[in-house]
């Protein structure tokens, strides 16, 4: 793991808005691009002026992954590390990292997104004057610039598992390039930023989530406290692909279906959803040619 610079702010600066990213890197490869990518993560983290601390969670990864991130820690008063041997969850590990932040406001961020310089203060920006509790999300693009699925609009129900599973978009997708903070149904956990009081009121991501879907939970229960969900396009991140597939993402979409779900249609097919979206996925790894989970 390469080592950074620290931060060079002027000491007779005083900073308003002061934030603590936290990163969870899971199952990542000692030499292999996931480690890369985190690199990428990390530095970009790092070289952001509104990041005063960067949290990462060290979950089950193998020994020498392990001691990379220690030896990086070392003589940084600007990174904490938070080691999690054990292999719980996703939304658990953020939680965990999440209790070490010191910041007003937690950027959550996945190990595979690069942020582009100005973006963390795009997102605090935006959620300044908006009803708490209050979760800004950033847009995401992949490697060659196209824009994938940071936000959903329309109302999240438990037919959102199916168009989150198929990656069908839900209302009209945001034009690129906007700078305007609109108000949206759900954002993205891969990029999200929420003060630190909102996210403890909602007691967090909901552990039971193993993989997917915690963030639309999240999302959909800041909505229903009052809160605000919001899309800034002008905060951007480049997200790597994802290798989250099959049963890992069908049992947090399930699980969200259930939550979310309230007619009696929606319901029963909350009652089917963990096979029926585990089939649909299989099927849409087998067009595009991935192969099978093992």
């Amino acid at each position: 793991m390469d080592k950074f610079p620290t931060h060079a702010r002027p000491t007779a600066t005083t900073f308003e808005l002061r934030v603590s990213a936290i990163v969870v890197a899971q199952k990542v490869s000692p030499t292999g691009s996931t480690r890369k990518r985190l690199d990428l993560c990390l530095r970009s983290a790092l070289n952001d002026m509104l990041i005063d601390e960067l949290i990462i969670v060290d979950l089950a990864n193998e020994p020498l992954v392990s001691s990379m991130l220690r030896a990086f820690q070392v003589d940084r008063r600007d990174v904490k590390l938070v080691s999690v041997k054990e292999d719980v969850g996703a939304a658990a590990a953020a939680n965990l990292g999440a209790q070490q932040a010191r910041g007003r406001w937690l950027l959550f961020l996945d190990p595979d997104v690069v942020v582009q310089r100005g973006a963390v203060a795009r997102l605090a920006n935006a959620g300044g004057n908006a009803r708490t509790p209050c979760i800004v999300g950033g847009r995401l693009t992949d490697i060659k610039g196209r824009d994938r699925i940071g936000a959903r609009a329309g109302a999240l129900t438990a037919f959102s598992a199916l168009a989150v599973a198929m990656d069908i978009p839900c209302g009209k997708r945001k034009r690129r390039g906007g700078s305007a903070a609109t108000p949206v149904a759900a954002v993205s956990g891969a990029f999200m930023l929420m003060e630190r009081g909102d996210f403890l009121g909602l007691k967090g991501f909901d552990e039971a989530f193993v993989t997917d879907a915690a963030d639309l939970d999240l999302c959909r229960r800041a909505s229903a406290a009052g809160g605000s969900v919001l899309f800034q396009p002008a905060a951007a991140g480049v997200q790597f692909e994802r290798d989250l597939r099959g049963r890992r993402q069908a049992q947090g979409l399930a699980l969200f279906a259930s939550k979310s779900a309230k007619t009696p249609i929606e319901k029963a097919f909350a009652w089917i959803a963990g096979p029926a979206l585990a089939v649909l996925l299989a099927l849409k790894d087998f067009v595009v040619g991935r192969p099978p989970l093992r």
